[in-house]
């Protein structure tokens, strides 16, 4: 059943007003969903001024159609893959949306593992980290959210400038700034790494921007196969080495494909 359908539903043929008035009561628990992290039946009902029932069977209809999901711990109600994607679609600003359905996914990735877990967003020709769970190491590595990361030394940012060479034929201009002896600064080794990034589906920065440190990260991607967002964990050198565990690299892989598939419709 489509929104359309559950409409007309609703509405008298021979009133009208009915049909505005249930046009209205859609609209109205779509912009609850898109401005709260949850919402229950109850509450929404009081709200909105209208039965339980009328609104558990706009909510079934929109679960179904993917534009809320539900959690079923809760019972309670949270904007849906479709209702995220329509908000990109329509130049809403994305980012809370985003967070709010891959944060799950980012939380198990941290559980499975104990390292630190990023999510950076593409901005144009840049990117920067805007979610972060902690890992629960002794000792912990973080990185700030909402600065822009250099692109040529950070697994995120390597993932990008691949993405730009396979579709662009587009490299960074130089020089390439060196942060450790391990920084890769020769545009033509840069560009086989990117080319190997791109086949192998995710990046690696071990050492790269700080000694002792490596990051691992894979492309998030939109309904329209467009990489909008990296998921990467991130630890000491001694936890994450030079050549990651398969199960890290596949585990990373299986969450970004997670977090795209919740954004495709």
């Amino acid at each position: 059943m489509t929104i359309a359908t559950m409409i007309n539903e609703e509405k008298d043929v021979t009133n009208s007003a009915g049909g505005v008035m249930a046009i209205r009561l859609v609209l109205e628990i779509l912009e609850a969903l898109a401005t709260r992290e949850s919402v229950g039946v109850t509450e929404l009902s009081k709200a909105l001024d209208t039965t339980k029932a009328r609104v558990f069977r706009h909510l079934r209809t929109l679960v179904d159609q993917r534009y809320a999901i539900q959690n079923e711990a809760s019972e309670r109600y949270a904007a849906g893959p479709r209702l995220i994607a329509l908000s990109r679609a329509a130049a809403l600003t994305p980012h809370d949306g985003l967070i709010r359905l891959a944060r799950p996914t980012l939380m198990r990735l941290r559980d499975a593992f104990g390292h630190t877990v990023n999510l950076s967003l593409v901005y144009g020709d840049s990117a920067s980290i805007v979610e972060t769970v902690p890992g629960n190491a002794l000792i912990g590595v973080v990185m700030h959210v909402h600065t822009h990361m250099p692109l040529h030394c950070t697994a995120a940012g390597k993932l990008l400038l691949a993405e730009q060479l396979a579709v662009q034929g587009k490299l960074p201009k130089e020089p390439l700034n060196k942060y450790t002896d391990n920084t890769i600064t020769d545009i033509e080794s840069l560009r086989m790494e990117l080319q190997r990034i791109s086949e192998q589906g995710w990046a690696g920065a071990p050492e790269e921007i700080v000694l002792g440190i490596n990051a691992l990260s894979a492309p998030i991607r939109d309904h329209r196969g467009e990489m909008v967002a990296m998921v990467s964990v991130l630890s000491s050198i001694q936890f994450i080495p030079r050549q990651p565990a398969r199960e890290l690299i596949e585990a990373v892989k299986g969450a970004a494909a997670e977090i795209s598939s919740e954004l495709a419709f």
